[in-house]
């Protein structure tokens, strides 16, 4: 468990599981990426948020292309939140990616992750385009756009530009 402070409430991570995907720490030794939970004012736990870890300089970082999605989540819960449990997977397609894929191969190497990712997120703009023609023939405006923001999570995410200096 490590401690963060935010805008002066502390952030607590925790570790809930951890994936055979790895890069290089600042520290020079591995991070890995484990999906956590994030307990927030000491109320509110954000489960299976991707943070890579180093357990040799105790430093970790909010996978990048799901931080924005992360501070947006503790920004609508503001300063004084009340006692919840969040599932991060229900706000971002990739954490829920992430989650799916470590629950079905928990043992992958980071190649098979990086091939089992690809397949995936592809599968899930797919599924997502498909959505998006019924809420469009609908007149959903709502639905159109919760579409929108769930394919502009998955749409830029590449591999190589989070993982390319993996051990």
């Amino acid at each position: 468990m490590s401690r963060n402070r935010s805008n002066g409430t502390y952030i607590e991570y925790r570790t809930n599981e951890v994936m055979v995907v790895r890069k290089s720490c600042r520290c020079g030794h591995v991070m890995e990426l484990e999906l956590r939970t994030v307990v927030y004012a000491k109320k509110v736990e954000i489960r299976n948020v991707p943070v890579f870890a180093c357990t040799d300089c105790v430093s970790y970082e909010v996978l990048p292309p799901v931080k924005p999605d992360l501070t947006e989540c503790i920004n609508t819960l503001g300063e004084q939140p009340v006692k919840q449990d969040v599932s991060f997977g229900e706000r971002n397609e990739l954490a829920d990616l992430f989650h799916e894929l470590l629950l079905a191969w928990p043992d992958a190497t980071d190649r098979e992750m990086e091939y089992r990712m690809q397949q995936a997120v592809e599968e899930r703009i797919n599924l997502l385009l498909d959505i998006m023609g019924y809420a469009t023939k609908s007149g959903d405006p709502a639905w159109i756009e919760t579409t929108e923001r769930r394919l502009s999570q998955l749409s830029g995410f590449v591999w190589q530009e989070y993982f390319s200096n993996a051990v």
